[in-house]
This record gives C-alpha cells, structure tokens and sequence, in this order.
C-alpha cells in the first residue's frame, strides 16, 4: 500500500468530524428562527388564514395569508329559448320538404312578434334514415332542425313558445335565462369588493387577536370567477296547452373569491 493510500480513511474521518460540527452549530439559528414565527392562539381556526414570515428578494416581510369570497345576484334580463320542428316520412325528400314548411311558419310567428332575425339562429339540422332492425331495412326518413331565439323582453318568452307550438314546433328543449354584458361586469365588480372586504375583515380579527399591526398588501389575487346560468327544461304538452305559458326568470349570481398578503409589524 502507498504512502499517500495510507492517509484517505484519516482524512475522511476528519471531513466527517468538521461536517458533524457544523450542523450541530447551526440547529441553534433553526431554532431561532422558528421562535420568530407567529402562531395561532386558542379560537381562531386555520380556515381564517395564515401568519408567517415570508422573503421578499432579500428582505424577510412578515404576511399574513388570507382568502375572501363575495356574490352579488341580480335578476335575469336575457333568455335563450331552444326550440325545433322533428318530422318522419318515408322518403328523405319528403321530411325535408315537410321540416322547412313548418320551420318557415314557426320563424314567422316569432318574428311576428319583434323578435328580429338576426336573434334566430339554427344550431342542428340533421336527416337521419328510420332503421327497422327486424325487417333489415329502412322504414323511412327524420329530419330535426333546432333553433335557438335570444330575447332581450322576457315578457316575450312565454309567448315566444306559445305561438311557436301553435306554428308546429314539436321539440322545445328549454330556456335558459342570463344577464346582459354591463350588468355582468357590474356585478363583478361588486361581488370583487366585497371579497376584499372579507379578506380585510378576517386579516384585522387575527391581527387584533395576536396584537399586531396590519400596514399593507403584499399581493392580491384572483382565485375564480363564476357567472351561473338558471336553465329550465320544458315539455311539448306543456308548451301546446291554451293557456298562456307563465315563465318565471328568477336571479342569478357572480361569485368571486380573492387570496390576499397583507403586511404587518
């Protein structure tokens, strides 16, 4: 065995030794460290947010971390009626000739009652072959095309179904109700302060609670935003009665939840 062999275990031992003693050193500066953290006292849960010592670049900020929610609702003023003609005949000529007949007449009915064209659009039309699986043969032929009417009155979506039954339209698959565009980016920014509010309400209890000082923001952001849409099915039977068809729009929301970092000393 070498010379220089001879002293690679001494030095080993020695690069053990000087490693050992500088983890035992700094576990005192751990320990320091984790006294400066603030902990929660007894009644407020974790739900509430989060105290701690945070870096920034170079600098150590303390924040404290919460989250804030706000919804704000409004009555509905848009609506989306979903309404078609379905026919069968035995030849595909035929329903086709038949479908366009009875769509004509029930586009002319709603516009009959100011709903403008551009507010009708078709969104399915398809012709499909009646398949008799026992015979091994096709029976005849259905064609369904579906439209979609945007009403801005909806003092005219019960009407709007009415005459459209009365018209031939015999699949009605339902309405859907929504708020117009300034409506929606007001109530969005409603619904934004009042989940700053909350962030800031429950930011000064655990500040209050742990006797500190709230001195600003550190960041804010936006967690989600969800506009919901009330969507009601409805029957042919029920749209074919005499009686006037009641429809009942009822209120939609904009929630928005936000996560806050504040400061404080």
């Amino acid at each position: 065995m070498s010379q220089r062999q001879k002293y690679i275990p001494i030095i080993a031992i020695c690069i053990s030794i000087i490693a050992a003693g500088a983890i035992i050193a700094y576990r005192p500066q751990l320990a320091d460290e984790a006294d400066d953290l603030f902990r929660y006292p007894s009644g407020i849960p974790p739900s509430m947010g989060t105290v701690a010592s945070t870096w920034l670049g170079e600098d150590q900020v303390n924040a404290i971390h919460v989250s804030g929610s706000g919804s704000i609702s409004a009555q509905a003023n848009q609506a989306t009626v979903s309404l078609g003609v379905m026919t069968e005949d035995p030849s595909a000529g035929e329903a086709v000739d038949d479908n366009a007949v009875l769509m004509t007449a029930v586009i002319e009915a709603i516009k009959a009652l100011g709903i403008p064209e551009d507010k009708i659009k078709t969104v399915t039309y398809s012709v499909y072959p009646n398949y008799d699986w026992e015979l091994r043969q096709t029976t005849g032929y259905r064609v369904t095309n579906m439209i979609q009417i945007e009403i801005d009155d909806l003092d005219l979506v019960g009407p709007v179904i009415d005459v459209a039954a009365d018209a031939g339209a015999n699949n009605i698959q339902g309405i859907s109700f929504g708020l117009s565009d300034d409506i929606v980016e007001q109530l969005q920014t409603d619904a934004y302060v009042l989940a700053l509010q909350n962030a800031r309400a429950k930011a000064d209890l655990i500040a209050e609670t742990l006797d500190i000082e709230v001195t600003g923001v550190l960041y804010v952001s936006e967690s989600s935003y969800t506009p919901y849409t009330a969507t009601r099915s409805y029957d042919v039977a029920e749209a074919g009665m005499a009686a006037p068809t009641p429809i009942l729009e009822g209120s939609l929301s904009v929630s928005v939840n936000v996560q806050v970092s504040f400061t404080f000393q």
